[in-house]
Protein backbone atom coordinates (compact mmCIF):
# COMPACT_ATOMS: atom_id res chain seq x y z
CA UNK A 1 0.00 0.00 0.00
CA UNK A 2 2.83 2.33 -0.53
CA UNK A 3 1.80 5.26 -2.00
CA UNK A 4 -1.61 5.76 -0.90
CA UNK A 5 -3.58 8.33 0.63
CA UNK A 6 -5.16 6.93 3.66
CA UNK A 7 -8.66 7.95 4.41
CA UNK A 8 -10.65 8.41 7.77
CA UNK A 9 -12.13 5.02 8.73
CA UNK A 10 -15.11 6.16 9.99
CA UNK A 11 -18.29 3.59 10.50
CA UNK A 12 -21.26 5.16 8.15
CA UNK A 13 -18.80 6.60 5.45
CA UNK A 14 -18.07 3.82 3.03
CA UNK A 15 -15.04 4.60 1.26
CA UNK A 16 -12.36 4.50 3.94
CA UNK A 17 -9.79 4.56 1.64
CA UNK A 18 -9.38 7.16 -1.22
CA UNK A 19 -6.48 6.74 -4.30
CA UNK A 20 -6.71 5.79 -7.78
CA UNK A 21 -6.16 1.78 -6.68
CA UNK A 22 -8.57 2.66 -3.14
CA UNK A 23 -10.27 -0.44 -1.60
CA UNK A 24 -13.75 0.34 -2.69
CA UNK A 25 -15.95 -1.59 0.56
CA UNK A 26 -14.31 -3.01 3.82
CA UNK A 27 -17.16 -5.42 4.30
CA UNK A 28 -15.64 -7.91 1.92
CA UNK A 29 -12.06 -7.60 4.06
CA UNK A 30 -14.83 -8.18 7.31
CA UNK A 31 -16.99 -10.88 5.54
CA UNK A 32 -14.52 -13.95 6.12
CA UNK A 33 -12.08 -13.79 3.59
CA UNK A 34 -9.77 -12.79 6.84
CA UNK A 35 -10.14 -13.82 9.94
CA UNK A 36 -11.68 -11.02 12.18
CA UNK A 37 -9.91 -10.70 14.23
CA UNK A 38 -6.92 -10.53 11.89
CA UNK A 39 -8.88 -7.37 10.07
CA UNK A 40 -9.80 -5.60 13.12
CA UNK A 41 -6.04 -5.47 14.06
CA UNK A 42 -5.00 -4.39 10.24
CA UNK A 43 -7.69 -1.47 10.79
CA UNK A 44 -6.53 -0.09 13.54
CA UNK A 45 -3.28 -0.24 12.11
CA UNK A 46 -4.28 1.71 8.87
CA UNK A 47 -6.31 4.04 11.39
CA UNK A 48 -3.51 4.71 13.58
CA UNK A 49 -1.79 5.44 9.91
CA UNK A 50 -4.39 7.84 8.63
CA UNK A 51 -3.87 9.92 11.81
CA UNK A 52 -0.18 9.99 12.11
CA UNK A 53 0.08 11.35 8.07
CA UNK A 54 -2.35 14.34 9.07
CA UNK A 55 -2.03 14.61 12.82
CA UNK A 56 -3.49 16.50 15.33
CA UNK A 57 -7.07 15.92 14.31
CA UNK A 58 -6.87 17.50 10.81
CA UNK A 59 -7.98 14.93 7.81
CA UNK A 60 -7.45 17.15 4.84
CA UNK A 61 -9.48 18.96 2.22
CA UNK A 62 -10.30 16.19 0.32
CA UNK A 63 -12.43 14.83 3.00
CA UNK A 64 -14.43 18.07 3.32
CA UNK A 65 -14.89 18.20 0.02
CA UNK A 66 -16.25 14.49 -0.27
CA UNK A 67 -19.54 16.08 1.60
CA UNK A 68 -19.20 19.80 0.78
CA UNK A 69 -19.43 19.49 -3.54
CA UNK A 70 -20.91 23.29 -3.38
CA UNK A 71 -18.39 24.85 -1.40
CA UNK A 72 -15.68 23.09 -2.88
CA UNK A 73 -16.77 24.62 -6.48
CA UNK A 74 -16.84 27.91 -4.22
CA UNK A 75 -13.53 27.72 -2.65
CA UNK A 76 -11.58 26.47 -5.79
CA UNK A 77 -12.39 30.35 -7.86
CA UNK A 78 -12.51 32.50 -4.29
CA UNK A 79 -9.17 34.28 -2.67
CA UNK A 80 -9.13 31.88 0.06
CA UNK A 81 -9.08 28.93 -2.28
CA UNK A 82 -6.40 30.28 -4.85
CA UNK A 83 -4.03 31.20 -2.33
CA UNK A 84 -4.40 28.44 0.03
CA UNK A 85 -4.34 25.80 -2.58
CA UNK A 86 -1.31 27.18 -4.81
CA UNK A 87 0.98 29.33 -2.51
CA UNK A 88 -0.07 28.71 0.93
CA UNK A 89 2.28 31.52 3.59
CA UNK A 90 2.17 29.20 6.19
CA UNK A 91 1.43 25.97 7.70
CA UNK A 92 -1.41 27.17 8.76
CA UNK A 93 -2.85 28.47 5.37
CA UNK A 94 -1.44 24.58 3.88
CA UNK A 95 -4.48 23.52 5.96
CA UNK A 96 -6.64 24.36 3.46
CA UNK A 97 -10.23 24.37 4.62
CA UNK A 98 -9.24 23.43 8.37
CA UNK A 99 -6.50 26.52 8.50
CA UNK A 100 -10.25 28.50 9.31
CA UNK A 101 -12.97 25.84 10.51
CA UNK A 102 -10.60 24.16 12.68
CA UNK A 103 -9.29 19.93 12.66
CA UNK A 104 -11.83 18.16 11.07
CA UNK A 105 -11.76 14.91 12.51
CA UNK A 106 -14.13 15.46 15.55
CA UNK A 107 -16.84 16.62 12.92
CA UNK A 108 -16.54 13.25 11.06
CA UNK A 109 -16.76 11.36 14.26
CA UNK A 110 -19.67 13.60 14.73
CA UNK A 111 -21.62 13.51 11.25
CA UNK A 112 -21.14 9.58 11.54
CA UNK A 113 -23.25 9.50 14.80
CA UNK A 114 -25.58 12.23 13.44
CA UNK A 115 -24.93 14.20 16.16
CA UNK A 116 -26.31 17.52 16.77
CA UNK A 117 -23.48 19.42 17.67
CA UNK A 118 -21.11 18.97 14.96
CA UNK A 119 -17.96 19.73 15.90
CA UNK A 120 -17.00 22.06 13.44
CA UNK A 121 -16.40 26.03 13.41
CA UNK A 122 -18.87 27.00 10.77
CA UNK A 123 -19.20 30.92 12.12
CA UNK A 124 -22.81 30.21 11.74
CA UNK A 125 -23.63 28.29 14.91
CA UNK A 126 -23.61 30.58 17.29
CA UNK A 127 -21.46 28.53 19.39
CA UNK A 128 -18.68 30.68 20.02
CA UNK A 129 -18.63 34.53 20.43
CA UNK A 130 -17.29 36.90 17.54
CA UNK A 131 -14.37 37.57 19.55
CA UNK A 132 -13.52 33.82 19.46
CA UNK A 133 -14.53 33.57 15.90
CA UNK A 134 -12.50 36.63 14.41
CA UNK A 135 -8.97 34.65 15.78
CA UNK A 136 -9.19 32.47 13.28
CA UNK A 137 -8.95 35.33 10.94
CA UNK A 138 -6.83 37.41 12.82
CA UNK A 139 -4.29 34.37 13.04
CA UNK A 140 -3.60 35.63 9.11
CA UNK A 141 -5.13 39.27 8.53
CA UNK A 142 -3.81 41.09 11.81
CA UNK A 143 -1.71 43.18 9.53
CA UNK A 144 -1.50 46.90 9.20
CA UNK A 145 -4.70 47.90 7.57
CA UNK A 146 -6.10 45.92 10.88
CA UNK A 147 -4.06 47.25 13.18
CA UNK A 148 -6.65 49.00 14.95
CA UNK A 149 -9.18 46.18 15.32
CA UNK A 150 -8.68 45.55 18.70
CA UNK A 151 -10.48 48.02 20.90
CA UNK A 152 -12.29 49.57 17.81
CA UNK A 153 -16.17 50.58 17.39
CA UNK A 154 -16.54 47.03 15.39
CA UNK A 155 -14.73 44.84 17.54
CA UNK A 156 -16.31 46.49 20.96
CA UNK A 157 -20.02 45.68 19.14
CA UNK A 158 -19.61 42.71 19.29
CA UNK A 159 -18.99 42.47 15.16
CA UNK A 160 -17.64 39.44 13.61
CA UNK A 161 -15.97 39.51 10.15
CA UNK A 162 -18.31 36.99 8.82
CA UNK A 163 -20.95 39.50 9.28
CA UNK A 164 -19.53 41.87 6.39
CA UNK A 165 -17.31 39.15 4.75
CA UNK A 166 -18.72 36.61 2.73
CA UNK A 167 -15.88 34.12 2.59
CA UNK A 168 -16.11 32.18 -0.15
CA UNK A 169 -18.12 34.74 -2.50
CA UNK A 170 -15.52 35.12 -5.65
CA UNK A 171 -16.15 38.55 -5.49
CA UNK A 172 -16.50 41.14 -2.92
CA UNK A 173 -19.86 42.65 -1.49
CA UNK A 174 -20.66 46.42 -2.45
CA UNK A 175 -19.01 48.53 -0.28
CA UNK A 176 -22.13 50.22 0.90
CA UNK A 177 -24.68 47.54 0.60
CA UNK A 178 -22.62 46.20 3.88
CA UNK A 179 -22.45 49.33 5.33
CA UNK A 180 -26.06 50.30 4.97
CA UNK A 181 -27.02 46.48 6.53
CA UNK A 182 -26.20 48.20 9.78
CA UNK A 183 -26.28 51.91 9.22
CA UNK A 184 -29.30 52.97 7.98
CA UNK A 185 -29.63 56.22 8.94
CA UNK A 186 -27.06 56.89 7.01
CA UNK A 187 -28.59 55.16 3.86
CA UNK A 188 -31.26 57.77 4.53
CA UNK A 189 -28.95 60.81 4.56
CA UNK A 190 -27.52 60.51 1.47
CA UNK A 191 -31.07 60.49 -0.25
CA UNK A 192 -30.37 64.63 0.62
CA UNK A 193 -30.02 67.39 -1.88
CA UNK A 194 -26.31 67.81 -1.00
CA UNK A 195 -24.43 64.63 -0.53
CA UNK A 196 -20.77 62.97 -0.95
CA UNK A 197 -20.77 61.44 -4.59
CA UNK A 198 -21.82 57.84 -2.94
CA UNK A 199 -24.86 57.46 -4.96
CA UNK A 200 -23.15 58.45 -8.20
CA UNK A 201 -20.43 55.54 -7.90
CA UNK A 202 -17.15 58.02 -7.01
CA UNK A 203 -16.26 57.06 -3.44
CA UNK A 204 -17.33 54.19 -1.36
CA UNK A 205 -17.38 54.69 2.65
CA UNK A 206 -13.79 53.07 3.13
CA UNK A 207 -12.45 56.44 1.64
CA UNK A 208 -13.03 58.00 4.94
CA UNK A 209 -13.54 55.12 7.06
CA UNK A 210 -11.66 52.36 7.95
CA UNK A 211 -14.37 49.35 9.00
CA UNK A 212 -11.58 47.58 10.66
CA UNK A 213 -10.87 50.58 12.96
CA UNK A 214 -8.28 54.19 12.93
CA UNK A 215 -6.48 56.50 14.66
CA UNK A 216 -9.24 59.03 14.49
CA UNK A 217 -12.80 59.31 15.98
CA UNK A 218 -15.97 56.86 14.46
CA UNK A 219 -13.02 54.53 12.30
CA UNK A 220 -11.84 57.10 10.59
CA UNK A 221 -8.57 56.69 8.08
CA UNK A 222 -6.97 59.47 9.92
CA UNK A 223 -6.15 61.13 13.50
CA UNK A 224 -8.38 63.66 13.37
CA UNK A 225 -11.57 65.03 11.26
CA UNK A 226 -10.13 67.87 9.72
CA UNK A 227 -6.83 65.51 8.36
CA UNK A 228 -9.22 63.28 6.76
CA UNK A 229 -11.19 66.05 4.88
CA UNK A 230 -7.91 67.13 3.98
CA UNK A 231 -7.13 64.41 2.29
CA UNK A 232 -9.12 65.62 -0.46
CA UNK A 233 -10.09 69.39 0.06
CA UNK A 234 -6.28 70.35 0.36
CA UNK A 235 -6.81 73.72 -0.42
CA UNK A 236 -8.27 74.10 2.96
CA UNK A 237 -5.49 72.86 4.84
CA UNK A 238 -3.42 76.04 4.93
CA UNK A 239 -1.87 77.38 6.69
CA UNK A 240 -3.12 80.58 6.39
CA UNK A 241 -2.95 84.09 7.68
CA UNK A 242 -6.03 84.75 8.92
CA UNK A 243 -7.40 81.36 10.47
CA UNK A 244 -11.09 80.85 11.16
CA UNK A 245 -11.09 79.25 14.42
CA UNK A 246 -14.28 76.60 14.36
CA UNK A 247 -12.87 75.43 10.38
CA UNK A 248 -9.04 75.03 12.01
CA UNK A 249 -10.85 73.08 14.52
CA UNK A 250 -13.28 70.45 13.34
CA UNK A 251 -14.92 71.03 9.69
CA UNK A 252 -18.06 68.96 11.14
CA UNK A 253 -18.73 71.99 13.95
CA UNK A 254 -20.43 74.00 10.32
CA UNK A 255 -20.46 70.81 7.98
CA UNK A 256 -22.58 67.25 7.62
CA UNK A 257 -20.22 64.56 5.81
CA UNK A 258 -23.19 62.41 5.42
CA UNK A 259 -25.64 64.83 3.86
CA UNK A 260 -27.58 67.73 3.80
CA UNK A 261 -30.98 69.81 2.84
CA UNK A 262 -28.54 72.74 2.91
CA UNK A 263 -25.89 73.62 0.39
CA UNK A 264 -22.52 72.40 0.62
CA UNK A 265 -23.43 69.84 3.24
CA UNK A 266 -24.02 72.61 5.80
CA UNK A 267 -25.67 71.99 9.30
CA UNK A 268 -27.89 75.16 8.50
CA UNK A 269 -28.91 77.63 6.30
CA UNK A 270 -27.03 80.89 6.65
CA UNK A 271 -27.12 83.38 8.11
CA UNK A 272 -28.26 80.84 11.07
CA UNK A 273 -25.45 78.79 11.02
CA UNK A 274 -23.15 81.69 11.64
CA UNK A 275 -25.09 83.34 13.75
CA UNK A 276 -24.94 80.16 16.19
CA UNK A 277 -22.20 81.44 17.43
CA UNK A 278 -22.01 84.92 16.44
CA UNK A 279 -24.29 86.07 18.62
CA UNK A 280 -23.23 89.58 19.69
CA UNK A 281 -21.93 93.09 18.42
CA UNK A 282 -22.75 94.85 15.56
CA UNK A 283 -25.31 93.21 12.87
CA UNK A 284 -24.80 89.51 13.60
CA UNK A 285 -26.93 89.93 16.54
CA UNK A 286 -29.26 90.98 14.08
CA UNK A 287 -32.40 88.97 14.30
CA UNK A 288 -33.19 87.76 10.50
CA UNK A 289 -36.21 86.31 9.90
CA UNK A 290 -39.57 86.64 7.22
CA UNK A 291 -39.73 90.18 7.94
CA UNK A 292 -36.21 90.63 6.54
CA UNK A 293 -36.63 88.84 2.95
CA UNK A 294 -37.96 90.81 -0.32
CA UNK A 295 -41.88 91.54 0.58
CA UNK A 296 -41.36 91.09 3.80
CA UNK A 297 -42.62 94.10 6.15
CA UNK A 298 -38.65 94.97 6.90
CA UNK A 299 -35.83 96.55 4.51
CA UNK A 300 -34.42 93.32 3.09
CA UNK A 301 -31.27 92.39 4.60
CA UNK A 302 -28.47 91.36 2.56
CA UNK A 303 -28.00 88.14 4.69
CA UNK A 304 -30.59 86.82 3.74
CA UNK A 305 -30.31 86.80 0.23
CA UNK A 306 -27.75 84.66 -2.01
CA UNK A 307 -25.58 83.14 0.14
CA UNK A 308 -25.78 84.84 2.70
CA UNK A 309 -23.06 85.94 5.10
CA UNK A 310 -20.77 84.54 2.49
CA UNK A 311 -21.70 87.42 0.36
CA UNK A 312 -19.36 90.03 2.13
CA UNK A 313 -17.56 87.28 3.95
CA UNK A 314 -16.25 84.78 1.18
CA UNK A 315 -13.33 83.28 2.60
CA UNK A 316 -14.52 81.78 5.70
CA UNK A 317 -12.25 79.42 5.60
CA UNK A 318 -9.29 81.31 6.07
CA UNK A 319 -7.23 84.23 3.84
CA UNK A 320 -4.02 84.81 3.26
CA UNK A 321 -4.80 88.36 2.41
CA UNK A 322 -3.20 91.00 4.82
CA UNK A 323 -6.60 93.04 4.96
CA UNK A 324 -8.85 89.62 5.23
CA UNK A 325 -9.03 89.50 8.76
CA UNK A 326 -12.95 89.51 8.52
CA UNK A 327 -12.80 87.08 5.65
CA UNK A 328 -14.05 89.31 2.92
CA UNK A 329 -10.90 89.21 0.67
Amino acid sequence: MSNRYIGYCGGKRGKVFRSPDDIRNVDLILGGIMPKFIAAIVMLFLSTVAYAEVGNGYVGERECFACHKQVKADYQIDRHGRVFTAAPGSDLQAKGCEACHGPGAAHLGAVDKEEQDLKIENFKSGKELPVEQNKRCLACHENAERGFWKGSGHEMSGVGCSTCHKIHSPEPRPTMTVCFTCHKERRAQLQRSSHMPLREGKMTCNDCHNPHGGPGPSALKYSSVNDNCYSCHQEKRGPLLWEHAPVRENCANCHDPHGSNYESLLKLKNPYLCQSCHVAGNHPSSVYDATKIPGGSASPAQQMLGKGCLNCHSQVHGSNHPSGARFQR
